[in-house]
């Protein structure tokens, strides 16, 4: 590869970090302009509802976030943090964490910023 070649993927690079950088402040930007008490409500609402589904699906205090999170329509990250919420507001105790180390892509990265794409 070239140092001009190289120089232009690494532009490339910046031109898609700095988009998806800016995206990220207007959907923030976005979304707080709406933040309205019948909004948070809503959210609030759902969020409750979620949180029982969860709890629902649970065997003996265990979890697999993956199949119930996929069973309720939700992402494992929404999941996991749906349990830290409980967590942190006294309705539910973590105690143990289990996970495996594997080698996957970071979920919350856009796909147009990884280098294999």
């Amino acid at each position: 590869m070239s140092e001009n070649d190289t120089l232009q993927s690494y532009l490339e690079s910046c031109r898609l970090v700095t988009a998806r950088l800016v995206e990220s402040v207007i959907r923030n930007s976005q979304m707080a302009s709406s933040t309205t008490p019948e909004m948070e409500e809503l959210f609030s609402q759902w969020r409750d509802l979620m949180a029982h589904e969860l709890l629902s699906q649970c065997d003996a205090g265990g979890l697999d976030v993956d199949r119930v999170a996929a069973r309720i329509g939700i992402s494992s990250s929404s999941a996991l943090s749906l349990l830290l919420a409980l967590h942190r507001s006294g309705e539910i105790t973590i105690g143990n964490v289990q996970f495996e180390r594997k080698a996957s892509p970071n979920r919350e990265i856009c796909d147009c910023l990884r280098e294999d794409s």
